[in-house]
């Protein structure tokens, strides 16, 4: 029983909060980053979503190989589980690692809420995870800003050029939006008078370092782009029938 303003009495009615949608709940995870390939689970293949009753999404989280690092798992199986808790309607959520030497582990941990730390306190560093989410946004960062900026030179951007070039300068396409992306995960400005041209710490690339950036650059970007070939044609021979595309 309530009480409005005017002292008249009322009952208030249930809340219903609607169920979450298959499609909502794989817009969330499709926003997961294998944080080594730089992209995202669900492009990988690496996760299937169920809604079940009453606000509960089992997600099903698999990988290349029986062996793949426990932090990599657990980092990815602890995004997952976040992304998909934050989606209206979700009340639960029953995140399982399948077929995957610590998949007890990595699954009752991220139920229960534990760290990783505390969950592998063998393999643990006191650092939690935060340090290798760091090093790969930085991989991240190198590999679309080698993109973008060999882009602009295919343009006809000379290399003094970059080396000057600010945000707003930069004419609008995916593989900018892509780069500001990851620019704000390191926490560096995307403003439009921001240098274009930056180190993974925010330090401007001078022209004279730039063709040796490009160089170095392109060896991380070739890097995480066979590293995703291969672990998707490792899905694949695994689980026939898992997405290559």
């Amino acid at each position: 029983m309530h009480r409005a303003p005017d002292g008249t009495e009322y009952h208030s009615l249930p809340r219903v909060v609607a169920s979450p949608s298959l499609a909502a709940v794989m817009a969330a995870l499709n926003t997961v980053m294998d944080p080594e390939l730089d992209e995202s689970l669900v492009e990988l293949g690496f996760v299937t979503a169920e809604v079940l009753e009453g606000g509960r999404v089992r997600v099903e989280f698999r990988l290349p190989t029986y062996w793949c690092a426990p932090n990599f798992a657990y980092l990815m199986a602890d995004d997952a589980r976040e992304a998909v808790a934050a989606v209206p309607g979700v009340r639960e959520v029953e995140l399982h690692l399948c077929d995957h030497f610590v998949e007890e582990e990595v699954s009752s941990g991220i139920q229960e809420g534990r760290t990783f730390d505390e969950s592998f306190s063998d393999l643990a560093d006191g650092g939690g995870l935060e340090d290798l989410r760091r090093l790969f946004l930085a991989k991240s960062f190198t590999m679309r800003q080698e993109r973008l900026l060999r882009a602009l030179l295919a343009q006809g951007a000379a290399e003094a050029d970059l080396a000057e070039m600010r945000l707003g300068q930069v004419p609008d396409s995916e593989e900018l939006r892509l780069y500001l992306e990851r620019r704000r995960r390191l926490g560096l400005p995307v403003d439009a008078g921001a240098q274009l041209a930056v180190m993974p710490g925010g330090r401007a690339i001078g022209a004279d370092e730039l063709a040796g950036y490009l160089r170095r650059a392109r060896s991380t970007r070739v890097g995480m782009e066979f590293n995703s070939s291969m672990c998707r044609g490792l899905l694949q021979t695994r689980y026939q029938g898992a997405p290559t595309e």
